[in-house]
């Protein structure tokens, strides 16, 4: 499809070649010349991207010019049948476009819901690449609905109604045959996506994982005159963020957050009054930064990262672990989870590997359950942990006094553990305590534009005597933080 030109010249072949990118290029002059140009200085370089821009703009000219010197106003267009070609007014590029026959009818044909459920505008506009802003204007102006044929004017002038409707016959058994191949390689997809990700992932952790010592020394301490439990919860740990300092002002990684953590959990040890009779320790709770191979939380939101997803995971399972065997040299421990909102899988795939780190060791339990609130009762006392991410404060006796009637009855006091926001607050309210603990973690850059710098970092321990409760509280603070 060639046409006359001006200055006494017939490129014929040029113009075929513009021709042929059409379909991916809708011809107007304000967005897609420079486009087009590159595309095909890449393909024919005998020409360069200038001399092909001065190429596109005459031959839009001697294509207008070829309709017999026709006006286009607004709302109006033009079928060109010696080239296949839709000239048509759109006011959002300011001038006539054309388009290939081709892309034409495969628009109309996508966009009606007779061989399947009609496209969307932003779908057209993605799988044309034709703006999204033209092509509701353009299917405007061509009268374009849903419940349309699929078929152009032109089509229907040319075909009978016999092969129109075998051919519309046909365009349903494709749509069905594409649907079942679509969903069959989705099937296979997902399925290959979740062995691989297993595979790079927790099956290095559990390569690398080694069962726990059956003992370990102990920490000199005293007896305690009365019995009572220590509650050490590195919430909100965020292990694998990123924090640089010139940036943020506080430097946070791998080895900072290790240290926080470490230096802060034997400080506390150092200044308990005695042997406690267990540490409670609920983990989770944002223990790690990302939850999948993305790089991203649980919902999808990106973040700084000091690793990879996968070193994240396993380093982190492996120092949780470690800080578990330094506090069991103190006393024995139980283990359970608050799954975060940063976490919500990687805490449960912690959970198995502690579970099965510490299978047979008789100083150290985990708890296995995947619910995002916990209850546990030390003497006189219910405990309830859970991230803080869900449920309001306000309703978190009342729910523990629901969920748990029983074990509400037979204690008298009721403390809840939460994390989330970061800063350690405690409100007394309907008959229980929530504590809502510090975190170890430094800043990224989110949290040091949106001003979250102002809560002290460290780490808490809670001494909960068996008999009365709650009795004291000790604080770490992370040093020049």
């Amino acid at each position: 499809m060639s046409l006359p030109c001006s200055m006494g010249q017939k490129p014929h072949d040029d113009y075929n070649k513009i021709e042929a990118l059409l379909e991916d290029f809708p011809l107007n002059l304000n967005g897609s010349k420079t486009a087009m140009a590159q595309k095909l200085t890449m393909l024919h370089p005998e020409r360069t991207h200038k001399g092909w821009e001065a190429l596109i703009y005459r031959y839009k000219r001697d294509m207008l010019e070829a309709t017999n010197d026709k006006v286009y106003e607004k709302s109006l267009f033009y079928y060109n049948e010696s080239t296949d070609t839709y000239i048509t007014f759109i006011k959002a590029a300011g001038e006539n476009m054309i388009i290939a026959g081709d892309m034409h009818r495969g628009m109309k044909a996508a966009y009606s819901n007779m061989t399947s459920k009609g496209a969307t505008i932003n779908e057209i506009a993605r799988e044309f690449n034709f703006p999204r802003a033209w092509f509701d204007e353009y299917r405007r102006i061509h009268a374009w609905t849903h419940d349309m044929l699929p078929f152009t004017d032109e089509e229907i002038m040319a075909n009978d109604n016999e092969e129109l409707v075998d051919d519309l016959v046909l365009r349903n058994r494709r749509e069905i045959y594409k649907k079942y191949e679509k969903k069959k390689w989705k099937e296979i997809s997902d399925a290959a996506e979740k062995w691989f990700n297993f595979e790079d992932t927790y099956g290095l952790m559990l390569q690398q994982l080694q069962k726990a010592p059956k003992k370990v020394p102990k920490v000199k301490l005293s007896d305690a005159k009365d019995p009572f439990a220590v509650i050490m919860s590195p919430t909100d740990f965020h292990w694998g963020k990123y924090g640089w300092v010139d940036e943020v002002g506080v430097s946070y990684n791998f080895e900072e957050a290790r240290s926080r953590l470490i230096d802060r959990t034997n400080e506390i040890i150092s200044w308990l009054p005695a042997r406690p009779e267990k540490i409670i320790i609920s983990t989770g709770s944002d223990w790690f930064h990302v939850d999948n191979d993305l790089g991203t939380t649980t919902r999808g939101t990106p973040q700084d990262m000091c690793g990879s997803p996968a070193e994240i995971l396993i380093t982190g399972c492996q120092l949780a672990r470690e800080h578990i065997d330094l506090l069991r040299q103190v006393a024995p421990v139980d283990v359970v989870f608050m799954t975060g909102n940063h976490d919500r899988h990687s805490a449960l795939a912690l959970m198995l590997y502690l579970s099965a780190a510490y299978e047979n060791v008789d100083d150290v339990s985990v708890k296995l359950d995947p619910k995002t609130r916990h209850y546990t009762q030390y003497g006189n006392t219910l405990l309830g942990f859970c991230h803080g991410d869900s449920v309001k404060k306000e309703k978190l006796p009342t729910l523990m006094s629901k969920e748990q009637r029983v074990l509400w009855g037979q204690t008298e006091s009721h403390i809840w553990f939460t994390g989330h926001l970061h800063h350690q607050v405690l409100y007394e309210m309907d008959g229980g305590l929530v504590i809502q603990l510090p975190s170890l973690a430094g800043h990224d850059r989110y949290h040091y534009r949106a001003g979250y710098t102002t809560a002290k970092a460290g780490l808490a321990a809670h001494i909960i005597d068996k008999q009365l409760g709650l009795i004291g509280s000790i604080f770490s603070p992370v040093r020049g933080h």
